[in-house]
């Protein structure tokens, strides 16, 4: 029995040293720590870099990584049908010498679309970046970005910094063509903004706050505008650019049709300014009467809050 034991015991301690940092194993927790960030992978010259991109790309932090039990990782935002509340899924915008194409989706859902329009147009592709919603070619780039709405984007198209209006024409009919069902990328997520809109009291007056600059904010107002104040009660009349004012006819709700009561005929249209505002990176919208007549906040609001509903 002895004699069989120490070969037993002789294996046992040789199994138990082989696991200690020491043993025949080797330890690598020490690498682990002390491993440091590989420079990234450089690819030739010579291949479509828009065939290769980050597949789930680590955005940049502000600040420390903070744990939390109830993070929730956030879903792809669904596709906008061809045409949704009525808007057109694809129309150009014009202010000045700048023109882009506004786009019935979110910016996660035009981001696939444009990759498939570079891919199946050939072109030369030179940086792709999800993050910034830049597509760097040869011929030029092509970029979407956050529009007005949440279910909405502005896609441009420049080379050497001006609009490449061929390049523009030629993604409104892919973008109409394009099929409803082309995906959504989740590398893309982070150019889609929230909120953009709000009509909101301050200084015991009302405002609309359009998270724009007032140039892209003029432009989709006109558009916005001109389509849907061309009624009885509502009228776009004249605008001014240099001074930012859209001038309209309004009547109020409890004017129309002879009021709440429905009685007599629809009431006289009240002249009103529709002021733009600058303000940091976004663009205030004030309403005023252009009679010189005070403005009560409720006609403020009720005009306002018409505005705010064409753009939402």
């Amino acid at each position: 029995m002895s004699q069989r034991f120490v070969p037993l015991a002789l294996l046992t301690a040789l199994a138990v040293a082989g696991c200690s940092s020491d043993g025949y194993y080797y330890d690598r927790n020490s690498e682990y720590a002390d491993a440091s960030i590989a420079p990234p992978l450089e690819l030739p010259d010579t291949i479509n870099r828009g065939d290769y991109q980050d597949s789930m790309p680590v955005p940049q932090a502000s600040s420390d990584f903070l744990a939390s039990d109830d993070f929730e990782a956030p879903r792809p935002q669904p596709l906008a049908t061809s045409e949704q509340g009525g808007r057109e899924f694809v129309a150009m915008r014009q202010s000045g010498d700048a023109r882009w194409l506004a786009v019935n989706a979110a910016p996660a859902a035009v981001w696939t679309r444009l990759q498939s329009f570079v891919r199946d147009q050939g072109l030369d592709v030179q940086s792709i970046d999800a993050g910034k919603g830049e597509i760097t070619t040869a011929q030029g780039i092509i970029s979407v970005s956050q529009g007005l709405r949440a279910d909405a984007s502005e896609v441009r198209c420049q080379q050497g910094g001006d609009v490449a209006g061929s390049c523009l024409n030629a993604l409104s009919g892919y973008l109409a063509a394009s099929s409803a069902d082309s995906g959504v990328s989740l590398a893309a997520q982070s150019l889609s903004r929230d909120d953009r809109v709000r009509l909101e009291g301050r200084d015991g007056t009302w405002q609309v706050d359009l998270a724009l600059d007032t140039e892209r904010s003029w432009a989709e107002l006109l558009y916005q505008l001109q389509k849907n104040f061309n009624t009885d009660y509502q009228t776009l009349t004249d605008q001014d650019r240099s001074r930012g004012e859209f001038m309209v006819d309004y009547i109020p709700r409890e004017e129309r049709d002879g009021g709440w009561l429905g009685i007599g005929g629809d009431g006289d249209p009240v002249p009103m300014v529709l002021k733009l505002r600058a303000e940091n990176d976004h663009t205030l919208v004030m309403a005023t009467r252009a009679d010189g007549e005070e403005t009560t906040p409720a006609l403020a609001r009720e005009l306002l809050d018409a505005v705010a509903s064409t753009l939402r």
